[in-house]
């Protein structure tokens, strides 16, 4: 009888290990050093969980490792790409203090992480991340704003502006649109404030200057869209700091 039923309990241990097969190959190897809760968990923090959380304008919730782990690869390929974290002034025209956007570094962490397995790491690891602020004191700084500090609406177009310091520009376009705003001063420079394209009103943001322009008496704003035509609804609140 033990004979007859050796094969029996050999193919159901085979059976159970094939049906386990692609649980043991859900995961890819280890093969680096870099953590979630030592490096990736930081920059996620500073840069995605403002929408990618529970309830947030994100289809998904990145903010723990359980749910971040399944999206490693795709997250790789957002930031290589950089489609995310969701930024829609070109780099190269103006500096704000909240662009979220990733240094190289930090997508060349996320790059490793996400091809070397995504790996949770240790406790200490957890430790050593929460010592560690570098990544958080850069990201999404906005600045305190004073009691002169004012918000007016302006149509797009060339419109004047009052005399002070231009803090931040908050655009509402029409989906998709592409606009460049700039100021012309009054002795004839024209300082670029930002070109904002392919803009979604789901998340419509104000780009707070890292500098703030000094607006002369005479200073005008100019909002020009990229593409000729039809000029679709626009507007600007503009951010001014300084004497009424």
């Amino acid at each position: 009888m033990q004979g007859q039923r050796l094969p029996a309990i050999l193919l159901g241990g085979i059976a159970t290990a094939v049906l386990a097969l692609p649980t043991l190959l859900a995961h890819d190897p280890i093969t680096t050093r870099v953590t979630w809760n030592r490096e990736i968990s930081r920059i996620v923090q500073a840069r995605c969980v403002s929408c990618h959380s529970p309830g947030g304008r994100a289809p998904m919730s990145l903010a723990a490792y359980e749910e971040a782990r399944p999206w490693a690869k795709a997250i790789k390929e957002e930031v290589l790409t950089r489609r995310m974290p969701k930024w829609h002034a070109a780099r190269g025209y103006g500096d704000f203090s909240n662009d979220p956007s990733l240094s190289p570094f930090e997508i060349a962490l996320i790059t490793a992480w996400a091809d070397g397995g995504a790996p949770r790491g240790t406790e200490s690891d957890a430790r050593e991340g929460s010592a560690a602020t570098g990544h958080n004191k850069r990201a999404g700084h906005i600045p305190t704003r004073d009691k002169d500090s004012r918000t007016i609406s302006l149509p797009c177009g060339n419109q004047s502006l009052p005399h002070g310091l231009l803090i931040g520009v908050r655009p509402e376009l029409a989906a998709r649109a592409s606009l460049g705003i700039s100021v012309l001063l009054p002795d004839g420079r024209r300082e670029i404030i930002g070109y904002i394209r392919n803009f979604e009103p789901d998340f419509a943001t104000t780009y707070w200057l890292r500098v703030p322009l000094d607006l002369p008496p005479g200073s005008r704003m100019f909002a020009e869209f990229a593409a000729a035509g039809d000029i679709p609804a626009c507007s600007l609140e503009v951010t001014i700091q300084g004497p009424r």
